[in-house]
């Protein structure tokens, strides 16, 4: 689909056309649809394939989708992509919103700026791995002492760290690009070409088990994150760094409260520590916190069965009539 800014979304579909509930999940910073690919499977096996629709989308920037043009990469334009989403791809009836990490924290933007959709479209949601704001406090395990040093100096950091990327890969890619067509095959290579330069020289793959993954992870899911990171382009992983470092919706969550929540989280969860989870159920007393012992940030794929039959038990609770 194509957003109203001219866009192209990727976007993947299970289930039927006709179920009566619709789960929409939404990955989160520097990864993709697959992140979700336990659940984009297992959701019609738990439900039946005729009683839910899953529909899952990369994010601008992200994936299979089209770079985010310059001055795109805010969680509020995220919100708006969501919401063209729905409009042009999910269509009318009940939705179950699950969203993971920076996924979200859109859900919280549209909160914010659309409060009219939930309970009236938006029936459920699961927070999965997210925070509510305050990401620079303790951020990484480091003490609060550092807390005005990280606020300043990560984003700064990260943009930096996205534009010389993207300009190495762009010299890189120059050439090549020259004998395979032209310009348009030099920006392709050029995204390709971001991340894979971070991943295998910053970011090794020890690196990114150690940080992102907890305890007995499956090596297949660290190759899923690892891929996803080597397309990642640079002024993604920058602009949207500086995006989540702002991020501060915990007024938004009142929104949340008259439609069943589900707050999931890992207690070993290094890039947003189960703290995070703890302080949204707080703010949001009406919803469920799950957390599991030993799983990292990417629950959705070290904890499936879990957070697929929570997103059922979800789905279940929005098809019915009172929740319509």
């Amino acid at each position: 689909m194509t957003t109203s800014d001219g866009v192209r979304l990727h976007v993947e579909t299970t289930g039927s056309s006709d179920a009566p509930v619709t789960v929409v999940l939404v990955h989160g910073w520097t990864c993709s649809t697959r992140s979700w690919h336990h659940q984009l499977s297992g959701l019609p096996q738990v439900l039946g394939a005729s009683a839910v629709r899953v529909v899952a989308y990369d994010h601008r920037g992200h994936g299979r989708s089209e770079a985010a043009p310059v001055g795109t990469t805010r969680i509020s334009q995220l919100a708006d992509d969501f919401e063209a989403v729905l409009d042009s791809v999910v269509g009318d009836g009940p939705v179950v919103y699950a969203g993971h990490s920076m996924g979200g924290m859109t859900l919280m933007a549209l909160a914010d700026q659309r409060p009219e959709l939930f309970g009236s479209r938006i029936k459920a949601a699961a927070l999965v791995s997210t925070s509510s704001g305050q990401i620079a406090s303790r951020a990484f395990g480091l003490p609060a002492r550092f807390d005005g040093a990280a606020a300043l100096v990560a984003p700064r950091a990260m943009n930096l760290a996205g534009e010389r990327m993207e300009r190495r890969a762009l010299r890189r890619s120059a050439v090549r690009g020259a004998a395979d067509g032209g310009r348009g095959a030099a920006e392709d290579a050029a995204v390709r070409g971001a991340w894979r330069e971070l991943a295998g020289a910053r970011l090794r793959r020890p690196a990114v088990r150690e940080l992102v993954f907890g305890k007995k992870v499956d090596p297949a899911e660290v190759d899923i994150l690892m891929a996803d990171l080597a397309v990642t382009p640079g002024r993604s992983y920058s602009g949207f760094f500086e995006a989540i470092s702002r991020h501060d919706l915990g007024h938004a969550l009142e929104v949340l409260g008259e439609i069943p929540v589900e707050i999931m989280h890992g207690t070993r969860d290094r890039l947003l520590p189960p703290r995070h989870a703890n302080r949204m159920a707080q703010l949001l007393p009406s919803a469920r916190l799950w957390m599991y012992p030993g799983a990292g940030h990417m629950l959705m794929q070290e904890r499936p069965r879990d957070v697929t039959h929570r997103l059922a038990s979800l789905a279940r609770k929005a098809a019915l009539p009172d929740h319509q």
